[in-house]
């Protein structure tokens, strides 16, 4: 096959010769015009039929928030945190230019026992067991969180904040791409809060899987978080504007659920071309033992 017709089946368009009437011939241009108009509109509507039906995505990750919501987990996992940051850095100014001092990079690393449990009706029950600090091997039950900046919390419930019934009643969503994941595709779809609806929640920017909706990653945005405060404070301490980004992954699953493989927390602040790299929390959560994941939706 030619490279030009390689091209068009590629697109789903099959070239054929165009009849003509008894007694005449016809031009190869003419038969072009007659056939454009037929071309044009099969790929618009092959274009269209490929375009990823945003109503359902949303109705099968509300499913998919329902069975979350009820569902009864107990398990254990690896928690693995390492954390670098300039927690002295200070704004300087000389000959009215102003500039970054980073002071000394602070490194951490932390491996916890890590359980997450709930009942149906229950309260969600974390604990951690601190394994290592640094290199130094250690068994400390009941441990809390070290990071420095940031924390975080009962991950593998994330997405109810952008997806559950009730979510979806306080936003507005838009697909803004289409990506891959793993070689296949994937909808990139934004969250914000309706005009009028208090934003005291998370809010941001879901991956679903086109096939099925698995709910594969969620960046969420800055403003959203708690201690956003304190985010602000240091942007005008360092007399620039906060660039965070913070992205959770859910790369496992076990009976339907999907559970977290990574959480990153990138601290930059900027002004104009000028950026300042503060911080970086990377927590990966490997080495997976499912007690029970048990789901029911109960209406």
């Amino acid at each position: 096959m030619s490279g030009k017709r390689a091209f068009a089946a590629s697109l789903g368009l099959i070239l054929l010769g165009a009849p003509t009437l008894a007694g005449a011939s016809a031009s190869p241009s003419a038969s072009i015009r007659e056939r454009r108009p037929l071309l044009v509109k099969d790929l618009r509507v092959r274009q269209a039929a490929a375009q990823p039906d945003l109503r359902s995505l949303l109705a099968s990750a509300a499913a998919y928030c329902d069975r979350l919501s009820s569902a009864v987990l107990d398990f254990v996992c690896r928690e693995r945190v390492s954390e670098w940051s300039y927690p002295d850095a200070a704004l300087m100014r000389y000959r009215m230019v102003d500039s970054i001092r980073r002071g000394l990079k602070e490194s951490k690393a932390y491996l916890y026992d890590y359980q997450l449990v709930r009942d149906r009706a229950g309260p969600i029950r974390e604990s951690r067991t601190l394994l290592k600090d640094g290199r130094k091997d250690m068994h400390v039950p009941d441990a809390s969180l070290q990071t420095r900046f940031f924390w975080h919390a009962r991950i593998v419930m994330g997405p109810l904040g952008l997806l559950s019934r009730e979510r979806q009643a306080e936003h507005d969503y838009r697909i803004l791409r289409e990506e891959r994941i793993d070689g296949r595709p994937v909808a990139v779809v934004e969250a914000v809060p309706k005009p009028g609806v208090a934003a005291d929640h998370l809010f941001g920017i879901v991956w679903l899987r086109l096939e099925d909706a698995s709910i594969l990653k969620i960046e969420w945005n800055p403003a959203s978080i708690d201690n956003y405060a304190g985010v602000k404070e240091s942007a005008e301490r360092f007399r620039m504007e906060p660039r965070i980004v913070l992205t959770s992954e859910y790369g496992v699953e076990k009976n339907g659920i999907r559970f977290p493989s990574r959480y990153v927390v990138q601290e930059t602040y900027g002004r104009g071309s000028r950026r300042f790299h503060r911080s970086e929390t990377t927590v990966v959560y490997d080495r997976y033992k499912f007690f029970t994941v048990e789901t029911e939706v109960i209406y």
